[in-house]
């Protein structure tokens, strides 16, 4: 990436940045406890690293089954397998699955999701994992930015029950790079 193109990313990761904290203190549509929300600071995040930005193609997986993914609190829930991406990075190759939900009329893929775990969670990031939503443009790839993962609901009230990534999304790797924990120091 030149340094018109970086700087472009960087201030499209700055915005989301700053709208997210914007819509976490609309007391509406806050998934923050409502007490909290008048004490909100910012989310806390990691700074910006190109380095983990990564385009990739989505490999179709022979038929696109329906999968039980854990949740947090218990049971499962359903999501349709759309595929998987590969990257290298530190050396290796990793494989992450990417989902779609099931029902909501949703064709194809009109809401990708990947929800992964790594070498940050439980400490400066969510214990249950990370989450990133995907588009896949017209040549067949997704823009993997980890940038711009996200905490699930459950990091900022326990009144929520999130989806844990499967086993088979555990990346090997510290991503430090999105959103941190929710209460951590900024």
């Amino acid at each position: 990436m030149d340094q018109h193109e970086f700087e472009r990313w960087e201030i499209a990761l700055v915005e989301m940045r700053i709208e997210k904290n914007e819509a976490v203190l609309d007391p509406e549509s806050s998934p923050l406890p409502a007490a909290a929300v008048a004490g909100f600071e910012g989310l806390n995040y990691y700074f910006p690293e190109s380095e983990l930005r990564f385009k990739a193609p989505l490999v179709r997986d022979a038929g696109a089954d329906t999968v039980m993914l854990a949740k947090g609190k218990g049971g499962e829930v359903p999501y349709v397998r759309r595929g998987h991406v590969t990257f290298r990075h530190g050396g290796r190759n990793h494989r992450l699955t990417v989902f779609g939900p099931v029902g909501e009329g949703n064709p194809g893929d009109a809401r990708l999701w990947l929800p992964f775990s790594d070498a940050t969670n439980g400490g400066e990031t969510y214990p249950g994992g990370r989450y990133l939503d995907l588009e896949v443009d017209a040549d067949g790839f997704v823009d993997l930015d980890f940038n711009y993962a996200y905490n699930p609901y459950c990091d900022y009230d326990d009144r929520w029950d999130c989806t844990l990534p499967p086993p088979e999304n555990t990346l090997s790797f510290a991503v430090e790079a999105g959103e941190k924990r929710f209460g951590a120091d900024h």
